[in-house]
């Protein structure tokens, strides 16, 4: 049977199953609530001020983003607890984050002295005190200090800045999504965690009075929300799931596809569909289809992907299917809106305004 809404929808569109997403959000808030850590979910995933209302809706602290123009659009939207989760080091965008906190409370990430002090010195011509996080790198190789006294030096450093205020830290275990072993997920989380959590007491047994800790991901957010110390998580993924972490975290079901149409049949079990690079990324490998799990994509190209279907499977040029993208992050980015369904009828047209806020 053809579902009510699918042949409304013009292809490549990217859609929301909105009951199945207010699922994930309300998941997440409970397994917070139930092990007493905030949740501040990363924006970065669905780019959306409409999903970030329903998730503070829900019981959310704030969120978190990655850029300042993803700040900036949050803001402009009423959001007033963001959490910059990188480093802001350009110039200009230094003099737009201290511009975003005359009006409400945006923190960034630090991890150099340098970044630090071009922070302090345009803070202070403005005349704001600055709140950041230093990152600590728990294992992740990409930003951070190095746990223990590197980052106690940089702490010190940062002190004698009267344009700055150390509100926490940070640790991003993003390495771990990848491994699949929940035992060996849960060890190597629990050594990043051990990593932040005997930093922050340094830090406090020289004079500081740190609380706040945030970390995690949507693989690891199960083994580090329950590590004692941790003070707030700042999943992304989970609100949509995608194919490569739904195979560490089934909990959270598959909210958001590609709706795609097959525009030719180039050889035996052969197809091809209208939805390509340009329509759903596969950085963490390709996107698979949903309700035929045996199909195998062959080639991607910039408009089209051709795929293989199994003797079973049989397609007609026009008929409509839905992939599932291997990384939900960087697919929603190559779309204006979303097509959300609801009750198996188009419920609404959602626009992304933080998509390609990458500045």
């Amino acid at each position: 049977m053809v579902k009510k809404w699918i042949d409304k929808v013009s292809t490549p569109a990217l859609i929301i199953d909105y009951d199945k997403m207010q699922k994930n959000i309300e998941k997440m808030v409970q397994f917070t609530k139930e092990n007493n850590v905030n949740l501040r979910p990363h924006a970065k995933t669905h780019k959306s001020p409409i999903i970030g209302k329903l998730q503070l809706d829900a019981g959310s602290s704030g969120i978190c983003v990655a850029r300042v123009g993803e700040a900036e659009v949050f803001a402009q939207q009423g959001f007033d607890d963001i959490l910059i989760a990188n480093q802001v080091i350009d110039i200009n965008q230094i003099k737009r984050l201290v511009n975003l906190n005359k009006d409400s409370l945006v923190r960034t990430c630090v991890d150099s002295e340098k970044n630090v002090l071009d922070l302090n010195e345009h803070a202070l011509k403005e005349g704001i005190i600055l709140e950041v996080v230093i990152e600590v790198d728990v294992g992740l190789g990409r930003n951070g200090v190095k746990p223990g006294d590197p980052a106690l030096e940089f702490a010190n450093f940062i002190k004698n800045l009267k344009g700055l205020k150390i509100v926490g830290l940070q640790g991003y275990e993003g390495h771990l999504i990848s491994v699949h072993d929940d035992d060996l997920r849960k060890k190597q989380t629990e050594e990043c965690m051990q990593l932040l959590v005997e930093t922050r007491d340094l830090l406090n047994k020289n004079g500081f009075n740190i609380e706040y800790l945030t970390a995690s991901n949507s693989g690891t957010y199960k083994f580090s929300g329950k590590y004692e110390g941790i003070t707030e998580l700042q999943p992304g993924t989970y609100v949509f799931n995608d194919e490569h972490h739904y195979r560490i975290v089934p909990e959270f079901e598959i909210a958001a596809t590609i709706l795609g149409t097959i525009t030719n049949i180039p050889g035996k079990r052969l197809y091809t569909i209208d939805a390509g690079l340009k329509a759903v990324t596969n950085d963490n490998g390709n996107p698979i289809f949903k309700k035929y799990p045996k199909c195998r994509i062959r080639v991607m190209t910039e408009e089209h992907s051709i795929f293989r279907a199994s003797p079973n499977d049989n397609f007609e040029i026009g008929q409509k299917i839905e992939l599932i993208p291997s990384h939900i992050c960087t697919t929603v980015n190559l779309y204006d809106h979303f097509t959300v369904i609801k009750d198996d009828e188009i419920f609404a047209r959602w626009d992304i305004p933080a998509r390609g806020k990458n500045y």
